[in-house]
C-alpha cells in the first residue's frame, strides 16, 4: 500500500473533540474564593461549599486576596467579559483559583444545548491555566439535572481543567485525529464568496487556492482602502526597509512613518492578492468596510448582489490580536479582538441569511481547543465561532459548514517568542500552501454536507509527547465505507485501517521520514464497532518503544482492551521497490466480481475491491484490483492504499479458500511496505503462496500499478479458517 501523498512534505493533523470519561483523580482542596456571577446560583453554591469546610462567600464582584468562582448567567457577550474582569482582579497564584460553572447540557453544548456564546467561558478557562498553572483552574458544565452536590465534590478534586457533569458520567474533552476530506468543492465560476480579512495574509494564500480550484467570484472585505496613489518616493521601494528610508524625511512621528509604511504594505498584498485570484481563472473585488459594522456590511453585500447575483459562500477570515496575560489585558484589548470575531461573524450571517449559501467557513484557532498564552480574548472569541458554526449547521443541513481551528502558520499572526511556545507545546507552523489546500479540501461536500464535524483543528505536528495515546475515532461520519465492512450486521474495523492509523502516527511523531514498513502485525482481537452510527467508538494508539529505525505500537479500546500491535520501520531515504514477481502456474476463476461478492466474501459496495480475478492455482493467484482514488474514499491523508490494501487480503482469501475449502480471516501480517505513488490507472495484485498448513495459510501479495511497478507489498499475510466455514449469511462454494 503506497504513500498516496509524497511523505517527506509536512505533516497536517486535522483533530476533532470527543467527550470520554475521567480517570479517578484524587483530591486537591479549594482555597479561599468568592462566588460571583448567576445570584441564585452563587448564593447556593457558597453555601454548599462553606457546609463543606471551604471559605467561600457569595460576592458581586472579584477580590484580590481571593481566588473566584464564577456561576455563568444564561448571559451574552457582557457575560464573558465579566468572568474575565474576574479573572484579572482575582487571585490567580498557588492559593488562588478561577472556576467557571456553566450550564450548557453536561457537554460543553456540543449537542447544540445552551448559549453558543457562553462557549467563550470555554477558551479564557484553559488560557488561565496556561498562564497561571499553580492556582486551581477548572471549567465545569453541567446539565440541568445535574445536582448541586455534585458540583461541589468536583471543587474538592483534581483532574483536567474542562469536566463534564451530567447523568452520562464525569467526562472530559480529548483531541481525536480525523481522517482528512480530499477533492474539489462544489463550486464554479458562478458562486460569489464573501470573504472577510482576505486580501492579506493566511486568508489570502486560502482564497487564491480556492480561485485556482473553482475559478470563482471572490468579494474581499477589509478595513482599509487599498486605491489611495502612494507618494513618489515610495514607488520604487520593494520592502518595509526600503520604505522607511524613502519615506523618513517626509513622515512626521517615528510612529506616523511605522502607520504610513504598514498602509503601503497592506495595499500592495492586497493588490497582488487580486491579481493572484484573477490569474487563476478567478474574478476579485476589494470592498473596504467595517466587517463589525451590521449595516456597512449589508449595503456593501447588497451592491455585489446588484452586479453578481446571490451570496452562495462565505468564510469569515478576519481578526485580530493583542496578546498579554489576563492579569495585564486591559479591557480595550479584550474588546477589539472579541469584537473582530464575534460582531464581524453576526454581522456577515445577518447580511447573508437569505443567501442560497453552499458553504459557510469560520477561521477559528487552536487556541480555542486548548487555550494559548496571552490569548485568552483570542480562545474565548473562537470558541464562540465553533458553537456558532454548529448551529449554523443546523440550520442549514445542506450548507458544508466549517469552523477551522488553525494551528500557527508560517507567515501568519506568530511572533518569534510565540512560534518558539508553541514548538514548546509540540505545535509546528503550518506551511503557507500546505495550509490553503488543507483549507479547500475541507470545503468538499462528498453528498453529504452535514455529515462532517463542523469544528476541526488543523496544525502542524512536532514529536509532541511519544508517551501519550493518540486517539482514532471510527464513526460512519469519519469513515463512511465501513458500513460496507460488516460482519454479522455490525460494522467491523478492517486490518488495513487498523495499519493505516499505525503509519499516521509513527509520521506524527517523525514528520520528515519515510515509512519503510509496517511490520510484525499481529491481530490479537478483532474490533466490531459498537456506537458506528452515534457518537462513534474511540481507539487509542500506545508507543510502547522507540528505536532509532522506528516505533512500537499498540492500539487499545480505551477500557484497555488490546486488538493489534505492530512495529513501524523508518528511514531518512526512501524506500527502494522490488521488481515486479512472477506470477505462477494459475488456471481462469468459476466466479466473476458479483459472484464473488454474492457468494464468498462478506464485502459490500465500498470495500469490493476486486473488479477481475484473473487467475488461481495452488502457490500463486492474480487479480484487478481498485484503488482508493476510483474507490472512491476520498481523503487528502492517507498515507496507505486501504482499498487496494485490503483487495490485496480479498484476493488471499479466496486462495486460502482453495486449501482450506471455507472462509478465512487475517491474523497477522509480517511487513506492509510502501515504494511510492502509483501511478494512475488499474491496480493489479499478484500473490505467492507461501505455506498451507492445517486451517492456516501464508502468502505474499505484491501490488503493481498501471506502469509496471511494484509499489507497495503486503508480506507474509497470515490467514485462519473461520470455525463455522463461512462468513455469516454467504453459501460458500
Amino acid at each position: 500500500m503506497a504513500p498516496l501523498e509524497p511523505t517527506t512534505g509536512p505533516v497536517l493533523a486535522r483533530m476533532d473533540v470527543a467527550l470520554v470519561p475521567v480517570v479517578e483523580s484524587g483530591a486537591r482542596a479549594l482555597p479561599p474564593v468568592s462566588v460571583l456571577g448567576d445570584v441564585e446560583q452563587r448564593t447556593a453554591l457558597a453555601a454548599a461549599l462553606v457546609a463543606r469546610g471551604v471559605d467561600a462567600v457569595a460576592a458581586d464582584t472579584a477580590s484580590a486576596d481571593r481566588g473566584v468562582v464564577y456561576c455563568a448567567p444564561e448571559g451574552d457577550d457582557t457575560t464573558v467579559r465579566a468572568a474575565f474582569q474576574a479573572a484579572r482582579a482575582g487571585r490567580l497564584d498557588a492559593s488562588g483559583a478561577f472556576v467557571v460553572v456553566t450550564r450548557q447540557g453536561g457537554d460543553f453544548g456540543l449537542s447544540g444545548q445552551g448559549n453558543p456564546v457562553l462557549a467563550g467561558l470555554y477558551g479564557l478557562t484553559k488560557t488561565v491555566a496556561l498562564e497561571e498553572p499553580k492556582a486551581f483552574v477548572r471549567v465545569i458544565d453541567t446539565a440541568a439535572d445535574t445536582p448541586l452536590d455534585a458540583v461541589v465534590i468536583e471543587l474538592g478534586r483534581a483532574g483536567p481543567v474542562e469536566v463534564a457533569l451530567s447523568l452520562a458520567g464525569r467526562r472530559t474533552l480529548v483531541s481525536v485525529m480525523l481522517p482528512g476530506p480530499h477533492g474539489s468543492p462544489d463550486l464554479g465560476p458562478e458562486d460569489v464568496i464573501v470573504v472577510s480579512g482576505g486580501a492579506r495574509g493566511v486568508t489570502a494564500a486560502c482564497v487564491i487556492e480556492l480561485a485556482a480550484s473553482t475559478q470563482a467570484r471572490f468579494v474581499l472585505l477589509g478595513r482599509s482602502r487599498i486605491d489611495a496613489p502612494e507618494p513618489e518616493a515610495a514607488v520604487p521601494a520593494k520592502d518595509e526597509p526600503a520604505l522607511m528610508k524613502a519615506l523618513a524625511k517626509s513622515a512626521g512621528s517615528p510612529a506616523e512613518l511605522r502607520k504610513q509604511v504598514a498602509a503601503i504594505l497592506a495595499s500592495r498584498e492586497a493588490r497582488a492578492t487580486i491579481a493572484a485570484v484573477e490569474a487563476t481563472g478567478g474574478h476579485a473585488r476589494y470592498v473596504p468596510v467595517d466587517v463589525a459594522d451590521p449595516a456597512a456590511v449589508a449595503a456593501a453585500l447588497d451592491a455585489v448582489r446588484a452586479e453578481w447575483g446571490p451570496i452562495t459562500g462565505l468564510v469569515h477570515g478576519a481578526g485580530v490580536i493583542h496578546d498579554r496575560k489576563v492579569k495585564e489585558k486591559t479591557d480595550a484589548q479584550w474588546d477589539a479582538v472579541w469584537t473582530t470575531k464575534i460582531a464581524g461573524v453576526r454581522a456577515l450571517l445577518s447580511a447573508t441569511a437569505g443567501d442560497p449559501l453552499a458553504v459557510i467557513c469560520f477561521f477559528s484557532s487552536v487556541a480555542a481547543r486548548t487555550g494559548n498564552y496571552g490569548q485568552s480574548d483570542y480562545a474565548a472569541a473562537n470558541e464562540v465561532l465553533n458553537r456558532l458554526a454548529a448551529a449554523e449547521q443546523a440550520r442549514r443541513p445542506t450548507c458544508v459548514v466549517r469552523s477551522i481551528g488553525w494551528g500557527p502558520w508560517e507567515g501568519g499572526m506568530v511572533t518569534p517568542a510565540l512560534a518558539r511556545a508553541f514548538a514548546q507545546r509540540g505545535i509546528a507552523l503550518i506551511p503557507l500552501l500546505a495550509g490553503a489546500r488543507a483549507f479547500v479540501d475541507e470545503l468538499v461536500n462528498h453528498g453529504q454536507p452535514g455529515r462532517g464535524p463542523t469544528e476541526v483543528v488543523i496544525g502542524g505536528l512536532l514529536a509532541g509527547d511519544k508517551t501519550a495515546p493518540s486517539l482514532r475515532r471510527a464513526s460512519s461520519r469519519d469513515y463512511a465505507f465501513l458500513r460496507d465492512h460488516t460482519v454479522a450486521d455490525a460494522p467491523v474495523v478492517p486490518v488495513v485501517l487498523a495499519l493505516e492509523w499505525f503509519a499516521q502516527r509513527a509520521r506524527e511523531l517523525r514528520p520528515t521520514a519515510f515509512v519503510h514498513g509496517v511490520e510484525k502485525v499481529t491481530v490479537l482481537k478483532g474490533i466490531t464497532l459498537r456506537d458506528y452510527d452515534g457518537a462513534g467508538d474511540l481507539f487509542e494508539v500506545h508507543t510502547t518503544a522507540e528505536r532509532d529505525d522506528g516505533f512500537s505500537f499498540e492500539l487499545r479500546s480505551p477500557g484497555g482492551a488490546l486488538h493489534y500491535r505492530a512495529e513501524v520501520r523508518m528511514g531518512a531515504e526512501p524506500p527502494v521497490a522490488p521488481a515486479v514477481p512472477g506470477v505462477g502456474a494459475t488456471t481462469s476463476y468459476p466466479y466473476d466480481a458479483a459472484a464473488i461478492y454474492d457468494r464468498l466474501l462478506f464485502h459490500g459496495p465500498d470495500f469490493q475491491a476486486i473488479r477481475q480475478v484473473l487467475g488461481v492455482g495452488q502457490d500463486a493467484a492474480e487479480a484487478e484490483l481498485i484503488g482508493v482514488r476510483e474507490m472512491g474514499w476520498q481523503n487528502g491523508g492517507w498515507l496507505t492504499d486501504l482499498a487496494a490494501g485490503d483487495g490485496a487480503l480479498q484476493l488471499a482469501v479466496l486462495w486460502s479458500r482453495q486449501t482450506l475449502g471455507g472462509a478465512s480471516l487475517p491474523t497477522g501480517i509480517a511487513s506492509l511496505r510502501p515504494y511510492g505513488r502509483p501511478a494512475p490507472g488499474p491496480v493489479r495484485g499478484v500473490l505467492r503462496g507461501l505455506k498451507r498448513e492445517g486451517k492456516r495459510t501464508v502468502s505474499d501479495v505484491a501490488l503493481v500499478d498501471a506502469g509496471g511497478r511494484v509499489y507497495a507489498e503486503l508480506l507474509g499475510v497470515e490467514l485462519h479458517k473461520l470455525p463455522a466455514g463461512e462468513y455469516p449469511g454467504k453459501a460458500g462454494e
